[in-house]
Protein backbone atom coordinates (compact mmCIF):
# COMPACT_ATOMS: atom_id res chain seq x y z
CA UNK A 1 0.00 0.00 0.00
CA UNK A 2 1.68 3.62 -1.23
CA UNK A 3 2.16 5.74 1.86
CA UNK A 4 -0.33 8.35 0.40
CA UNK A 5 -3.21 5.83 1.02
CA UNK A 6 -2.41 5.43 4.19
CA UNK A 7 -2.48 9.07 5.11
CA UNK A 8 -5.66 9.48 3.13
CA UNK A 9 -7.53 6.81 4.80
CA UNK A 10 -6.96 8.30 8.58
CA UNK A 11 -7.68 11.78 7.18
CA UNK A 12 -10.83 10.27 5.91
CA UNK A 13 -11.81 8.04 9.10
CA UNK A 14 -10.84 11.41 11.25
CA UNK A 15 -13.24 13.57 9.48
CA UNK A 16 -16.04 10.85 9.52
CA UNK A 17 -15.53 9.96 13.36
CA UNK A 18 -15.68 13.64 14.34
CA UNK A 19 -19.19 13.48 11.94
CA UNK A 20 -20.58 11.01 13.58
CA UNK A 21 -19.74 12.40 17.13
CA UNK A 22 -20.90 15.77 16.27
CA UNK A 23 -24.42 14.97 14.86
CA UNK A 24 -25.43 10.98 15.35
CA UNK A 25 -24.53 10.35 11.39
CA UNK A 26 -23.05 11.16 8.48
CA UNK A 27 -20.11 9.03 8.82
CA UNK A 28 -20.65 7.44 5.43
CA UNK A 29 -21.64 9.99 3.95
CA UNK A 30 -19.04 12.05 4.63
CA UNK A 31 -16.41 8.86 3.65
CA UNK A 32 -18.20 8.33 0.50
CA UNK A 33 -17.37 12.10 -0.83
CA UNK A 34 -13.41 10.87 -0.62
CA UNK A 35 -12.78 7.19 -0.42
CA UNK A 36 -14.06 6.52 -3.97
CA UNK A 37 -11.47 9.09 -5.36
CA UNK A 38 -8.30 7.36 -4.33
CA UNK A 39 -9.37 3.27 -3.79
CA UNK A 40 -9.69 0.85 -6.72
CA UNK A 41 -13.46 0.94 -7.04
CA UNK A 42 -16.77 2.22 -5.67
CA UNK A 43 -17.74 -1.37 -4.81
CA UNK A 44 -14.35 -1.13 -2.44
CA UNK A 45 -15.07 2.06 -0.99
CA UNK A 46 -18.49 1.08 0.01
CA UNK A 47 -17.53 -1.74 2.17
CA UNK A 48 -14.97 0.44 3.76
CA UNK A 49 -17.57 3.07 4.67
CA UNK A 50 -19.69 0.42 6.55
CA UNK A 51 -16.85 -1.15 8.01
CA UNK A 52 -16.12 2.47 9.65
CA UNK A 53 -19.70 2.79 10.47
CA UNK A 54 -20.34 -0.50 12.09
CA UNK A 55 -17.15 -0.59 13.76
CA UNK A 56 -17.38 3.09 15.51
CA UNK A 57 -21.39 2.66 15.91
CA UNK A 58 -20.93 -0.83 17.75
CA UNK A 59 -18.19 1.40 19.94
CA UNK A 60 -20.77 4.12 20.88
CA UNK A 61 -23.33 1.71 20.72
CA UNK A 62 -21.92 -0.16 23.77
CA UNK A 63 -21.03 3.09 25.67
CA UNK A 64 -24.75 4.52 25.40
CA UNK A 65 -26.50 1.14 25.75
CA UNK A 66 -28.50 2.47 29.10
CA UNK A 67 -30.14 5.07 26.92
CA UNK A 68 -30.79 3.16 23.80
CA UNK A 69 -34.32 3.03 23.54
CA UNK A 70 -35.21 -0.55 21.75
CA UNK A 71 -39.01 -0.58 21.22
CA UNK A 72 -38.70 2.58 19.02
CA UNK A 73 -35.96 2.13 16.72
CA UNK A 74 -36.63 -2.06 16.44
CA UNK A 75 -39.29 -1.59 13.69
CA UNK A 76 -36.64 0.38 11.93
CA UNK A 77 -33.82 -2.14 12.33
CA UNK A 78 -36.22 -5.60 11.51
CA UNK A 79 -37.53 -3.23 8.16
CA UNK A 80 -33.71 -2.82 7.29
CA UNK A 81 -32.38 -6.15 7.73
CA UNK A 82 -35.04 -7.51 5.19
CA UNK A 83 -33.65 -5.36 2.50
CA UNK A 84 -30.31 -4.80 3.03
CA UNK A 85 -29.20 -8.63 1.33
CA UNK A 86 -30.97 -7.58 -2.14
CA UNK A 87 -29.15 -3.73 -2.36
CA UNK A 88 -25.79 -5.67 -1.56
CA UNK A 89 -26.51 -8.44 -4.11
CA UNK A 90 -27.45 -5.64 -6.84
CA UNK A 91 -24.92 -3.35 -5.56
CA UNK A 92 -22.32 -6.20 -6.54
CA UNK A 93 -23.13 -6.73 -10.14
CA UNK A 94 -24.22 -3.76 -11.40
CA UNK A 95 -21.85 -1.98 -13.95
CA UNK A 96 -19.25 0.52 -11.66
CA UNK A 97 -19.81 2.93 -14.34
CA UNK A 98 -23.33 2.69 -13.50
CA UNK A 99 -22.98 2.47 -9.69
CA UNK A 100 -20.81 5.74 -9.76
CA UNK A 101 -23.80 8.10 -11.46
CA UNK A 102 -26.15 6.16 -9.41
CA UNK A 103 -24.53 7.58 -6.17
CA UNK A 104 -23.82 10.25 -7.75
CA UNK A 105 -27.47 10.93 -7.75
CA UNK A 106 -28.62 9.78 -4.28
CA UNK A 107 -25.71 11.94 -3.13
CA UNK A 108 -27.17 15.06 -4.92
CA UNK A 109 -30.86 14.71 -3.77
CA UNK A 110 -29.96 13.70 -0.06
CA UNK A 111 -27.85 16.83 0.13
CA UNK A 112 -30.57 19.06 -1.67
CA UNK A 113 -33.10 17.56 1.02
CA UNK A 114 -31.23 18.04 3.94
CA UNK A 115 -30.33 21.81 2.77
CA UNK A 116 -33.71 23.12 1.95
CA UNK A 117 -36.18 20.59 3.65
CA UNK A 118 -34.65 19.00 6.48
CA UNK A 119 -36.95 19.79 9.52
CA UNK A 120 -39.76 20.91 7.73
CA UNK A 121 -41.58 18.03 7.80
CA UNK A 122 -43.45 16.33 10.97
CA UNK A 123 -43.14 12.31 10.92
CA UNK A 124 -45.47 10.61 13.33
CA UNK A 125 -43.31 8.32 15.54
CA UNK A 126 -45.59 5.33 14.25
CA UNK A 127 -44.49 1.93 14.32
CA UNK A 128 -45.98 1.68 9.91
CA UNK A 129 -43.44 4.92 9.39
CA UNK A 130 -40.71 3.50 11.46
CA UNK A 131 -40.61 -0.05 9.12
CA UNK A 132 -40.82 2.38 5.57
CA UNK A 133 -37.73 4.56 7.36
CA UNK A 134 -35.73 1.34 7.91
CA UNK A 135 -36.21 0.04 4.59
CA UNK A 136 -35.46 2.89 2.47
CA UNK A 137 -32.22 3.24 4.92
CA UNK A 138 -31.67 -0.51 4.48
CA UNK A 139 -31.78 -0.10 0.64
CA UNK A 140 -29.25 2.86 0.28
CA UNK A 141 -27.40 1.79 3.09
CA UNK A 142 -26.53 -1.78 1.04
CA UNK A 143 -26.09 0.08 -1.92
CA UNK A 144 -24.26 2.89 -1.33
CA UNK A 145 -23.88 2.90 2.76
CA UNK A 146 -25.85 5.77 2.79
CA UNK A 147 -28.93 4.48 4.72
CA UNK A 148 -28.82 7.56 7.44
CA UNK A 149 -31.07 10.40 6.32
CA UNK A 150 -34.55 8.30 6.70
CA UNK A 151 -33.57 6.70 9.95
CA UNK A 152 -32.64 9.71 11.07
CA UNK A 153 -35.42 11.74 9.99
CA UNK A 154 -37.78 9.06 12.16
CA UNK A 155 -36.01 9.46 14.95
CA UNK A 156 -35.75 13.09 14.95
CA UNK A 157 -39.39 12.74 16.02
CA UNK A 158 -40.16 9.33 17.61
CA UNK A 159 -37.10 10.31 20.07
CA UNK A 160 -36.71 13.84 22.29
CA UNK A 161 -34.20 13.02 24.25
CA UNK A 162 -30.24 14.04 22.76
CA UNK A 163 -28.81 11.09 24.79
CA UNK A 164 -31.66 8.59 23.67
CA UNK A 165 -31.36 9.85 19.84
CA UNK A 166 -27.32 9.56 19.67
CA UNK A 167 -27.86 6.10 21.31
CA UNK A 168 -30.36 4.81 18.86
CA UNK A 169 -28.91 5.92 16.02
CA UNK A 170 -25.61 4.23 17.08
CA UNK A 171 -27.35 1.16 17.68
CA UNK A 172 -29.58 1.20 14.43
CA UNK A 173 -26.60 1.61 12.45
CA UNK A 174 -23.75 -1.02 14.32
CA UNK A 175 -26.66 -3.95 13.66
CA UNK A 176 -27.52 -2.95 9.86
CA UNK A 177 -23.91 -1.93 8.58
CA UNK A 178 -22.70 -5.20 10.82
CA UNK A 179 -25.40 -7.60 8.95
CA UNK A 180 -24.20 -5.07 5.93
CA UNK A 181 -21.04 -6.10 6.12
CA UNK A 182 -21.74 -9.64 6.41
CA UNK A 183 -23.83 -9.92 3.20
CA UNK A 184 -20.62 -8.72 1.16
CA UNK A 185 -18.45 -10.78 3.10
CA UNK A 186 -21.22 -13.66 1.91
CA UNK A 187 -20.96 -11.84 -1.91
CA UNK A 188 -17.32 -11.97 -1.87
CA UNK A 189 -17.14 -8.35 -1.67
CA UNK A 190 -15.28 -8.28 2.03
CA UNK A 191 -11.38 -9.25 1.57
CA UNK A 192 -7.85 -8.94 3.21
CA UNK A 193 -7.09 -5.81 1.64
CA UNK A 194 -10.51 -4.12 2.38
CA UNK A 195 -10.03 -5.13 5.89
CA UNK A 196 -6.61 -4.11 6.69
CA UNK A 197 -7.40 -0.30 4.74
CA UNK A 198 -10.65 0.01 6.68
CA UNK A 199 -8.53 -1.32 9.98
CA UNK A 200 -6.04 2.05 8.99
CA UNK A 201 -8.88 4.08 8.74
CA UNK A 202 -10.96 2.92 11.73
CA UNK A 203 -7.91 4.33 13.76
CA UNK A 204 -8.89 7.78 12.04
CA UNK A 205 -12.32 7.27 13.22
CA UNK A 206 -11.67 7.01 16.45
CA UNK A 207 -9.56 9.87 16.83
CA UNK A 208 -12.35 11.97 15.34
CA UNK A 209 -14.79 10.63 17.58
CA UNK A 210 -12.52 11.69 20.61
CA UNK A 211 -11.88 15.31 19.24
CA UNK A 212 -15.90 15.80 18.52
CA UNK A 213 -16.65 14.51 21.89
CA UNK A 214 -14.51 17.49 23.52
CA UNK A 215 -15.61 20.28 20.40
CA UNK A 216 -19.53 19.26 20.43
CA UNK A 217 -20.42 22.11 22.78
CA UNK A 218 -18.64 24.74 21.01
CA UNK A 219 -18.56 23.90 17.42
CA UNK A 220 -21.43 25.55 15.10
CA UNK A 221 -22.74 21.64 14.03
CA UNK A 222 -25.13 23.55 11.46
CA UNK A 223 -22.40 25.13 9.70
CA UNK A 224 -20.71 21.89 9.41
CA UNK A 225 -23.09 20.36 8.25
CA UNK A 226 -23.91 22.74 5.38
CA UNK A 227 -19.94 22.41 4.44
CA UNK A 228 -21.01 18.95 4.15
CA UNK A 229 -24.32 18.94 2.53
CA UNK A 230 -22.65 21.76 -0.12
CA UNK A 231 -19.58 19.26 -0.76
CA UNK A 232 -22.10 16.22 -1.46
CA UNK A 233 -23.83 18.41 -4.18
CA UNK A 234 -19.88 18.79 -5.58
CA UNK A 235 -18.98 15.29 -5.42
CA UNK A 236 -22.11 14.08 -6.62
CA UNK A 237 -21.76 16.13 -9.94
CA UNK A 238 -18.42 15.42 -10.77
CA UNK A 239 -19.65 11.32 -10.20
CA UNK A 240 -22.50 12.09 -12.89
CA UNK A 241 -19.95 13.78 -15.17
Amino acid sequence: MEPLVIVLLIAVGIGAGFVQRVSGFGLCIFSMLFLPLFLPSHTTAVAISGLFSCSISAYNAIRYRKHIPFKTVAPQIISSLMVIPFAVYFSVWVPQTVFKILLGIVLIILSIYFLFFNGKQQIKATVRNGIFSGALGGALGGLFSTGGPPVVLYITHAVKDNIAYFAALQFYFAVTDIYATAMRAFNGVITKNILFYAAIGFGGCLIGDFIGKFVFDKLNAKTLKYVIYIGMIISGIIMII
